[in-house]
């Protein structure tokens, strides 16, 4: 069989392609995976409640960082080179955890951890952001996310089981090699290489402050409410077992909200979708506020499914918002650092409610949380119009 030179092209650019979905997917892994992780970290019984906090936040505080400062050198670098330089950290940060008990030491591997993390995932996003259908892109990068979030929720309970918190990080490791191997024969090149920034240009400041802030407060409920979703349900008295099933079939079904976020923004409106989201998703929590071991199983698969569907749901909205408040291309990485904001401040924040009140008082902080987001998200769709 005679491979042709275009075909050899296409091969290549289909493999590039894949390498950046990977290493977007592996971006979103700490976020996706997170109640497992403080599920890990509270059962190994090595760490208090606020130790546990601050561990979970300490990688995504690496990755803010990173991505935060990628508005200045993502445009600047040579992307396979410092692709594959981070993949790498990322692995031996990974590996290391792995042999590292002392809270201190742990919280700076993880931060290293994040800091890779974040430049692997920020220079993906923009990769992303310059394919000539963008939407399409992003859809894909939801898509395998939540793929790899699937997975993760269906083995990982039995991966903590066998080596405890080391687990998780082993099965990160699997797919990061598997994203290595792939940047390391081909990544997109930086196609809108970039010597001076001018921060000025093109974008609506008000609009950004905006949508930064929404995103931030949302995704601050995620760092309460998501990050110690499966102590809700341990608290309820449910098994870990139970509960990754669960959690995973749920964000399996996210998609769903992926998927209808578009079709639903064109016929009614940014606006009503967001308001549409914080309609359904508070009622979810409403119903895990009030869980009881009696109806735990069903009030939990019911509410952290519905729940997961209506966050897949607002993301793209979000990212829409972000898109049309900046037309150089290089505002779309302060996305993922208002993600990681709301996820630093979140677990921490949880973790010191729970040691004073309960779970529950985490509920409620994270839906007063959602309404503020939609309030500004509202907002800033309005001011860029």
């Amino acid at each position: 069989m005679i491979i042709t030179k275009s075909k050899s092209i296409d091969i290549l650019n289909n493999l590039s392609y894949w390498a950046v979905l990977m290493v977007a997917m592996m971006g979103a892994a700490v976020t996706t995976l997170m109640p497992l992780m403080v599920g890990a970290f509270t059962d190994s019984q090595l760490f208090s409640t606020q130790q546990v906090g601050f561990l979970t936040a300490s990688d995504v505080a690496g990755i803010l960082i990173a991505s935060t400062s990628a508005y200045f050198w993502v445009r600047k670098c040579h992307w396979q080179k410092l692709v594959s330089l981070s993949l790498v950290i990322f692995i031996i940060a990974n590996v290391a955890t792995t042999w590292v008990n002392d809270f201190y030491l742990l919280i700076a591997v993880r931060f290293v951890a994040g800091l890779a993390c974040g430049i692997s995932y920020s220079i993906a996003l923009a990769a992303l952001g310059d394919r000539k259908s963008p939407d399409k892109a992003f859809g894909d990068m939801v898509t395998i996310q939540v793929i790899y979030g699937t997975v993760g929720f269906a083995v990982l309970p039995y991966f903590i089981k066998i080596w405890g918190f080391s687990g998780v990080f082993q099965f990160f490791n699997i797919t990061l090699i598997i994203a290595l191997i792939l940047t390391l024969i081909t990544y997109p090149s930086n196609n809108k290489q970039q010597t001076n920034v001018n921060l000025t240009s093109n974008i609506h400041w008000l609009s950004a402050s905006l949508v930064f802030s929404g995103v931030v407060f949302y995704y601050f409920a995620q760092g309460t409410i998501w990050a110690y979703l499966e102590r809700i349900g341990v608290a309820a008295g449910l098994s870990i077992s139970e509960i990754g099933t669960i959690l995973g079939i749920g964000f399996a079904i996210s998609a769903i909200g992926s998927w209808l976020s578009g079709w639903s923004v064109e016929r009614i409106g940014r606006p009503a979708a967001i308001w549409l989201t914080v309609i359904v998703q508070l009622p979810c929590l409403l119903a895990l506020f009030y869980m009881k071991p009696s109806n735990a199983l069903l009030i939990y698969g019911f509410a952290t499914i519905i729940y997961q569907i209506f966050w897949s749901y607002i993301v793209p909205i979000m990212m829409g918002i972000f898109n049309d408040v900046d037309d150089s291309g290089r505002l779309i990485v302060f996305c993922i650092a208002a993600f990681k904001v709301g996820l630093v401040i979140g677990p921490p924040v949880a973790a010191l409610i729970i040691s004073i009140y309960s779970l529950n008082h985490v509920i409620g902080l994270g839906a007063i949380a959602i309404v503020v987001s939609a309030i500004f998200l509202v907002q800033a769709d309005k001011s860029v119009r």
